[in-house]
């Protein structure tokens, strides 16, 4: 059964990733893990004791890690947690997208940020207003989130230097899937010899309140090239927003599974398939369970048809006999467990022939030889 698991989980990984787009994102929050502190490919803002690594429910309303400010309380306008993701190297002429879901408990107290650096090959900055003016301390937006105690996905854009248009960056409400018109996401554009950016997403000035928790999960950097997930497709992963939507798959330990309706890979009708994959699927093994194995004709009682009969089958019918014809098999598809029992029972039959030829054979030579010696 591993292997039948392992094959499942393979496709559930596919299924998955068709929902949410085929690129990779630039930055792999995959690694975090349950801690205090930076981890591999980001950097803790503060001290670490203010940004810890949690398993909690994330938007999609699976358990999964999060990032979790936690301010000290302190009385002064001070860093209180968050992440700055290692730099990655961009083309300066694309269009890059920028994402995080972020979510703050407690009350208002402080700020939330997201924002980004764009650097040059000597490590200065490059990040400009769609102005074209420089900005050394760039965030797309800094303020409060529009409710406290649910997920927002914060989007925002860095155009090409020579990019002349508007803003297009926003909030979104991943109950209604639309921007949240009050909270304003601004966007800027590659300087002169803009090599690298980074996203980071932060909490600051969280004066006098050790209570407080803003949490953030899945930050990315997409090219925008037609290859990213949809920002509809972000939105309607299930279980956004705290409780809304319905949540498909159930986690038990390292394991997940869907035990309501069927599944579609590259279809929206899977017809009364748990599983229906319109398209090419690549494993090591599969595992197909079934009974009646046709050991039963090497039984005494089997009725092997004699060749004369198999040959008149196949001349009149064009196939052997208990093997589903082409015609039927181009229709309904291939049935893999049955199939293979068809094909061992031929294999058997065959070889209870071959058995009856060695005998005929056995029986002539020692009749030759007989009639030899005498």
């Amino acid at each position: 059964m591993n292997t039948y698991k392992n094959f499942l989980a393979a496709l559930v990984i596919v299924l998955f990733y068709q929902l949410i787009g085929a690129q990779t994102n630039l930055i792999d929050s995959s690694t975090w893990s349950i801690g205090i502190g930076s981890t591999v490919g980001f950097a803790a803002y503060g001290p670490d004791a203010e940004s810890e690594r949690i398993l909690d429910t994330t938007p999609l309303g699976q358990p999964g890690v999060l990032w979790m400010s936690v301010p000290d309380g302190s009385t002064s306008n001070t860093p209180d947690g968050g992440y700055y993701s290692d730099f990655v190297d961009i083309d300066p002429t694309k269009t890059y997208r920028f994402s995080v879901w972020m979510k703050k408990t407690g009350d208002d107290i402080g700020n939330s940020y997201l924002g980004l650096y764009i650097q040059n090959s000597s490590g200065g900055h490059t990040t400009f207003r769609l102005d074209g003016t420089l900005n050394t301390n760039p965030y797309f937006w800094s303020g409060d989130l529009p409710i406290l105690n649910k997920w927002f996905l914060i989007v925002a854009y860095v155009h090409p230097g020579i990019y002349g248009g508007a803003d297009q960056g926003g909030i979104y409400d991943p109950v209604t899937g639309t921007k949240v018109n009050s909270h304003a996401v601004v966007d800027f554009k590659f300087g002169p010899g803009s090599i690298r950016l980074m996203n980071r997403g932060i909490l600051y000035g969280n004066r006098n309140n050790s209570t407080n928790r803003q949490f953030y999960w899945n930050p990315t950097i997409y090219e925008v090239n037609g290859q990213e997930p949809a920002i509809s497709e972000m939105l309607n992963l299930s279980g956004a927003g705290g409780g809304s939507g319905s949540q498909l798959w159930t986690q038990s330990g390292n394991d997940i599974y869907f035990d309501t309706g069927n599944v579609g890979i590259g279809t929206s009708d899977p017809d009364t398939f748990k599983l229906a994959v319109n398209g090419n699927v690549r494993t090591q093994e599969i595992r197909v369970e079934t009974a009646n194995w046709p050991d039963y004709v090497f039984r005494n009682d089997y009725q092997l048809p004699s060749l004369n009969t198999v040959k008149n089958f196949i001349e009149k019918r064009g196939h052997l006999p208990s093997i589903p014809p082409a015609s039927e098999l181009t229709r309904e598809g291939l049935e893999l467990g049955e199939m293979n029992k068809l094909l061992l029972q031929k294999i058997e039959e065959l070889t209870l022939y071959i058995l009856e030829r060695e005998n005929r054979i056995q029986l002539l030579e020692e009749n030759s030889e007989n009639k030899k010696t005498k």
